[in-house]
């Protein structure tokens, strides 16, 4: 803990061991972070909460709804957004599965956080847009853009930075500068393309500028920086520009980069994909004149010619066109310098956005709706959603290990889907959804073939929710298997086994209210095996906008409320190898002789179960 001034304290939480995790996939450790951030909060008082991004969403709604306190959540970018952004068809399901970023988990948790703030600041207007166009729902929000730190507004009037730049063998007003992360979404090459394509244009002038890119860590660089760097050598070659032309420097710290805006001649930003566009409001707060992509969100604070020079990221000769231009221009060069400034100092200073929120903040506390809302929009009173919101306990990964698709599981999804399809426009018209069973033995693949259909028939414009199954076991996982050890040692483990261990008529209760369209949503249990499952009640579905519900549940093919019931076939026998690395990963001191015999006698029950599916499918 980190005491800074009054009522500010940094707290760092532990989670996750001693080595770097990506931000991609992080999600494993929200429920550890959110626990300790609820008693953090507790210890301080707490009165609001404010969560950034989708796993700090999800932490803040946590912490709302444990300490019942109003929950603040900012996006800054969604998944569907960069799904988009970076080319792929959000309706083909293998971008959302891409090991690289991990969207669908992504989307999980942004979405069940959304759904229980109260309210959400977008930093852009496409942020609000995208969700209502795409999933068809619309939350509070309003939008607050981003800010720069007081280091770049300082930088505006600074007189000193010569020595900083001749460590680097830049001159004052001599070269280029993007700063940000070395992300393909950032399209650095196109940076690189501009200063070639400038070089084309107007030889004399530029064959003397150089461009700085800094970002990135040569020490540890993440794959996906390699990969950038890569394209920015290909990008030189075919300019024929070499390393003293572009000048690569690794991350800095606030006072580097912002000397190092100052004193450039232009900030370009190419970017493909941006929800706001920091490093273009820091560069305008140090009195840069700024080159932006029309993509970023930050242009809709921007008058072309006047604040920045707005151009398409796909285009780098007309926008080279653009810089010869204004380079020629010293009243424009001015214009856009003092213009800039004073629009950052207007809108993305931190001092005028923490008076924002803070007004915003006591709002909520005081269970007023914030003046700022926009009257027009039909938004519930903003500080009643109290209690039960916390949507995030039901998503996997929350409640223990992601599922992990595989081309069996995509081939099996792919042959359902059709079927799911006739059955959903079929129900819809009676004003019901369908309640789809899956069942078959552990490790045959429910919950992988449930995942990877939500997003295969999201192309038919058919939503659906994977209702997990298995959180209707009488007892947690972690009891429920010390029970079925204590049978297996006392040899009655084939009387304890089975439908039995679940509470089938719960879960069939609640699927009869689920399946009539008139309920928009319905409350189930849930757990958390990274918080010695911890057993939740009343965790909300919301089930607006939903036409399909699939369960998974070894036992699911006894459920009387199921439209359609598919067993999936899948012999332990012939998987005993994953089933062996598996559980040796989870407790590598386990008996397997007993795993093994947990498996033979549930093999025997569902063999006798299958007589119930509508439809059997082999998992090959």
């Amino acid at each position: 803990m980190e005491f800074f001034t009054r009522n500010l304290w940094l707290v760092r939480i532990r989670a996750g061991g001693e080595k770097l995790v990506r931000k991609e996939d992080i999600y494993p450790l929200i429920p550890d972070m959110a626990e300790a951030a609820a008693a953090v909060s507790l210890l301080f008082g707490a009165q609001a909460v404010v969560g950034h991004y989708a796993e700090g969403m999800a932490g803040a709604v946590e912490v709302g709804e444990q300490l019942k306190i109003p929950a603040v959540v900012i996006p800054h970018s969604m998944g569907i957004n960069k799904v988009k952004n970076l080319g792929f068809d959000p309706y083909d399901p293998e971008p959302w599965f891409d090991p690289q970023y991990n969207f669908w988990i992504r989307e999980s948790f942004e979405l069940a956080a959304l759904k229980g703030a109260n309210l959400e600041i977008a930093n852009t207007p496409a942020e609000p847009a995208v969700l209502k166009d795409y999933y068809g729902i619309e939350f509070p929000h309003l939008v607050m853009p981003a800010g720069a730190g007081k280091d770049f507004f300082d930088a505006f009037n600074s007189l000193t930075g010569a020595k900083l730049l001749a460590q680097y063998g830049l001159k004052s007003k001599g070269y280029l500068i993007y700063f940000g992360r070395l992300s393909e979404a950032k399209n650095i090459p196109g940076v690189v393309a501009v200063l070639g394509e400038a070089r084309r244009l107007n030889p004399k002038f530029f064959n003397k500028v150089k461009l700085a890119i800094v970002g990135g860590d040569p020490r540890s660089p993440h794959k996906e920086e390699l990969v950038v760097k890569n394209e920015i050598r290909d990008m030189e070659k075919k300019y024929r520009l070499t390393n003293i032309d572009v000048v690569m420097i690794p991350s800095q710290g606030w006072k580097t980069l912002s000397v190092l805006a100052r004193y450039s001649l232009f900030y370009l930003g190419m970017q493909m994909m941006e929800p706001f566009g920091m490093s273009a409001a820091e560069a305008m707060a140090a009195g840069t004149p700024v080159m932006i992509s029309r993509e970023a969100g930050i242009t809709r604070w921007l008058k072309q010619e006047k604040h920045a020079l707005v151009v398409d990221p796909q285009d780098p000769n007309h926008a080279a066109k653009e810089l010869v231009k204004a380079v020629q221009d010293k009243d424009l060069l001015k214009k856009l310098a003092i213009n800039g400034n004073r629009l950052a100092r207007e809108n993305f200073s931190w001092a005028g956005i923490a008076r924002h929120q803070g007004e915003l903040l006591d709002a909520l506390h005081q269970g007023k709706e914030p003046q700022v809302m926009n009257k027009k929009k039909k938004f519930l009173k903003v500080f009643s959603h109290r209690k039960n919101r916390a949507y995030h306990r039901l998503a996997f990964v929350w409640r223990g290990d992601p599922p992990i698709i595989k081309s069996r599981h995509r081939k099996a999804a792919k042959r359902l889907a059709p079927y799911i399809h006739k059955a959903a426009i079929a129900t819809k018209r009676k004003g019901r959804r369908v309640i789809v069973a899956l069942g078959g033995e552990s490790g045959a693949g429910k919950t992988e073939v449930a995942e990877y259909l939500r997003f295969l028939l999201r192309r038919d414009g058919i939503w659906s929710l994977t209702l997990p199954g298995d959180v209707f076991f009488k007892l947690t996982p972690a009891e429920n298997h010390q029970a079925r050890l204590k049978a297996y040692q006392e040899g009655k483990l084939k009387e304890y086994l089975g439908p039995i261990e679940v509470d089938i008529e719960k879960l069939d209760s609640i699927l009869y209210l689920a399946a009539q369209r008139r309920n928009k949503k319905v409350f189930v249990f849930s757990d958390c095996r990274r918080l010695q499952s911890r057993k939740y009640k009343n965790v909300p579905v919301d089930l607006c906008g939903i036409d399909v519900i699939l369960v998974d549940l070894t036992y699911s093919l006894l459920l009387k409320n199921a439209n359609l019931k598919v067993f999936l076939e899948s012999d332990y026998k012939k998987r005993l190898k994953e089933i062996r690395d598996r559980n040796i990963a989870r407790d590598p001191d386990q008996d397997f002789n007993f795993i093994l015999k947990v498996l033979e006698i549930e093999h025997d029950i569902i063999q006798n179960l299958k007589k119930e599916a509508n439809i059997k499918l082999p998992i090959l």
